[in-house]
This record gives structure tokens, sequence and C-alpha cells, in this order.
């Protein structure tokens, strides 16, 4: 339980989580449990170098890595049921895709805060498997 706030971890991830895009992962694994660790980890691996391709891109200037890395991102979090920072990479995605990057640096901070309790959330999912 989380004392701060009284709510359990795996309260604190469904809130974080689409409960229903991890039940749809399970399935696409046919319930392989270790399947899915896989896949869980393969996004815990990925999205930090999404991140870094999207804050390079920025210090670049770089509308159109940014915007790759974001549509990345978005895809891949919505996957797995992190619908916060899914929409958080879709609106950088637009500010890319419109080549205007003031207030890009802002979203980003809150990608990475919200990634960041993706992150928890999953590892917390991982361990209730």
């Amino acid at each position: 339980m989380n004392r701060r706030d009284g709510i359990t971890e795996q309260e604190q991830a469904t809130s974080v989580l689409n409960p229903a895009a991890l039940e749809n992962l399970r399935e696409i694994a046919g319930g392989d449990t270790v399947f899915l660790v896989e896949l869980i980890d393969a996004f815990l691996d990925d999205a930090p170098r999404m991140l870094a391709g999207m804050r390079q891109a920025l210090e670049d200037g770089d509308a159109a890595l940014l915007r790759q890395s974001a549509h990345s991102l978005k895809s891949n979090s919505a996957e797995f049921g992190a619908m916060a920072l899914s929409k958080l990479c879709q609106e950088m995605e637009m500010i890319a895709r419109a080549g205007v990057l003031a207030g890009a640096l802002e979203k980003l901070t809150r990608i990475e805060a919200e990634y960041a309790k993706a992150q928890a959330a999953l590892e917390t999912a991982k361990r209730q498997l």
C-alpha cells in the first residue's frame, strides 16, 4: 500500500494502465506469461531510447525525428495500455508535425514523468502475472 495516498500498487497500476490492453496482450501471447513479460521488457527497454531520441531531436531542432520518435512511443504506449502517455506523445507528434517546437520541451518533461508512472505500473503488472 502506498502510505502517501492509501492506494495499493495494483490500484495505482490500474489507474495508469488500461487493464483491457494488458488482457489483449495476454491473449496475443496465448496466455504465455514468460512471453508477455518479454513483451513488457522489450517496451521498457525501447521506450528510454525513444525518449532520448525526442530529447536529441529537440536539441537539434529536428522536427522530423521528433515526430517519428513521438509517433513510435505513442503507438507502443497504447499497446501496453499507457493511454495518458500515448495521448501526450500524440500531442508531441502534432507539435512536431506543425514544425513549431515552442513548448515542446515542457511537453517532453510531461511525457518523461508519465513514462515513469507507466514504467512503475508495468513493473507491478509483471510481478502480478
